[in-house]
């Protein structure tokens, strides 16, 4: 009884707690889904039963996921068995199917079984091996060719990302070509070649996303690059088939940082019942393994206040993403994403690429002449903070102790601190809250002249109110 790919099946569960003896087959029973607390659900395998049963096919991600959350439920899955039915006759296939177990022993029925069952063992958690990449392994030469070093990639934080195997934000590389050097951004990646050494994947920026190619021998349709350009996210999953590999079924998004197109294959991705403090119904669940958007309400940030969002499945996030503004699109979600980093221009001043790279690096500058929107100039060092990507102010070089041993951090350089609060940001101090004119570099206090006006200003007041 073997099922056919191309086919839906069911899962029958055999529950052999109350079995006997070995050659008795356990109660049999098709899953019809998990419930609201994360327990199976089953059904009679009847005819009648048919619009509750849960189906599945070889081509989607379901049944991963559903056998992960399964799993989680029983503590001991080997009183249990699982078997593919083909769906369109339940009735006829259980019966054969129990009367096979009721004869597992014999070779003929071993072989069918054995093509009919679920391992469990394919699904149980493996044990982590260590994943971090050993960075003497890493051929640092190589890198150097593009303008990279060990020290640029550890200041600007990217370098424990690719030594997680992750992929580092938008990086400026000098790509040689003969007599002529091109600077380019990309992403960057480690990954291993068929010898196991370290080699290094490069992700460049592209201007828009390649849609009207075929992709991994996969056409679009107009409707999915509608689909894709809008939200980011195929939303659906598709086979695609790799050069000389074996089509997979995977879910397609677009990097946001490159315009890249990401498949991720859908039975790599572990969807969970339960996602921060909310159990996904059974639609909510289809819906998501299938790549569908997906609107879930009442879940707990990790300080414990209640948000809502829409999730799904993001290939180049290797998992799902979380939307909080899904009325913003794709589009706008993006620009805000490249327009992060360090800018062209700061504060009137503008950054060569040179400048901007050594930011980008996470090295700190000294930058003279930068001007506030009243156009007062300034100087300051300045950094990028990578935990809330802009740039920093500081009064004293941050990669320098001062002399009390202790790093002292000022948003703005000290001289400049309440000319920037009132020039640009509206604040006001109860010394020169009167002032009506911008503030000049380092000045905290009223000119002679600013002060003259303030107290003819208050006389005036004052005779005003005595009429």
């Amino acid at each position: 009884m073997e099922s056919n790919s191309n086919d839906n099946y069911v899962l029958v569960l055999e529950d052999r707690t109350e079995v006997k003896n070995e050659q008795e087959a356990g109660k049999l029973s098709v899953v019809s889904g998990i419930d609201d607390k994360g327990n199976l659900k089953t059904t009679e395998a009847t005819a009648a039963n048919q619009a509750a049963f849960l189906k599945f096919n070889n081509k989607d991600g379901l049944l991963k996921n559903f056998m992960t959350n399964f799993l989680k439920q029983f503590n001991n899955p080997t009183h249990f068995g699982l078997y593919k039915v083909v769906a369109d006759n339940v009735e006829q296939g259980v019966d054969n199917l129990r009367t096979m177990l009721q004869s597992r022993e014999k070779p003929e029925s071993k072989q069918q079984l054995a093509e009919m069952s679920i391992p469990f063992g394919d699904y149980l958690p493996q044990q982590k091996n260590a994943t971090t990449i050993d960075p003497e392994k890493v051929d640092w030469k190589m890198l150097g060719n593009l303008g990279l070093s060990r020290e640029r990639l550890e200041q600007s934080g990217e370098l424990e990302k690719m030594l997680n195997w992750q992929k580092s934000n938008l990086i400026t590389i000098a790509v040689p070509i003969g007599d002529t050097t091109i600077y380019t951004e990309a992403r960057l990646a480690f990954r291993t070649d068929d010898n196991g050494n370290i080699g290094l994947a490069i992700h460049p920026l592209r201007k828009e996303p390649q849609l009207d190619f075929p992709y991994m021998g996969y056409k679009f349709s107009p409707e999915e690059k509608e689909q894709l350009l809008t939200t980011g996210n195929l939303g659906k999953t598709i086979e695609v088939t790799p050069k000389n590999a074996e089509p997979f079924s995977a879910y397609v998004s677009i990097d946001p940082q490159t315009n890249e197109i990401i498949a991720l294959r859908a039975d790599r991705v572990n969807i969970p019942k339960e996602i921060k403090g909310v159990t996904l119904s059974d639609a909510q669940y289809k819906d998501l393994v299938e790549g569908k958007a997906v609107k879930v309400e009442g879940m707990t940030a990790k300080s414990g206040k209640s948000f809502n969002a829409t999730l799904q499945v993001n290939a180049e996030k290797k998992g799902i993403e979380f939307i909080f503004d899904s009325n913003r699109g794709f589009k706008e979600r993006q620009q805000q994403t490249q327009q992060q980093g360090v800018p062209h221009k700061l504060c009137g001043l503008e950054l060569s690429d040179k400048q901007r790279e050594a930011l980008d690096s996470g090295r700190t500058l000294y930058l003279k002449n930068m001007v506030d929107k009243q156009g007062q100039s300034f100087n300051a060092y300045v950094r990028m903070d990578k935990e809330q990507n802009r740039p920093r102010f500081y009064k004293w070089n941050p990669d320098k102790k001062q002399e009390t041993g202790k790093e002292k951090v000022v948003a703005v350089a000290e001289e400049h601190k309440t000319q920037v609060a009132v020039n640009n940001h509206g604040k006001t101090n109860e010394a020169t809250k009167n002032v009506k004119e911008p503030l000049k570099t380092g000045q905290t206090q009223p000119t002679v002249e600013q002060k003259q006006k303030q107290d003819e200003n208050k006389q005036k007041k004052s005779r005003g109110r005595k009429m």
